[in-house]
């Protein structure tokens, strides 16, 4: 099961939660405030490469920015 990020519209707390891809956040209740539904937040993944994550940095000369002939 995926983690995701959910918010609480009444305190405005974060918490993440392993559920299942379909979960809303209906049945799910903030544990800082006990308010009942949470929203699900959008949000993306950070991949931190050789150099941060931008892609310039090579580690090996056999590596080509993005690490896959080295790695």
């Amino acid at each position: 099961m995926p983690m995701y990020e959910f918010g609480c519209p009444n305190c405005g707390s974060v918490t993440t939660e392993l559920c299942r891809m379909g979960e809303a956040g209906e049945q799910l209740m903030c544990s800082e405030c006990g308010n009942m539904g949470l929203m699900k937040h959008v949000s993306g993944f950070a991949s931190l490469g050789v150099s941060g994550g931008l892609g310039s940095g090579r580690c090996s000369q056999r590596c080509h920015g993005n690490c896959a002939g080295c790695h």
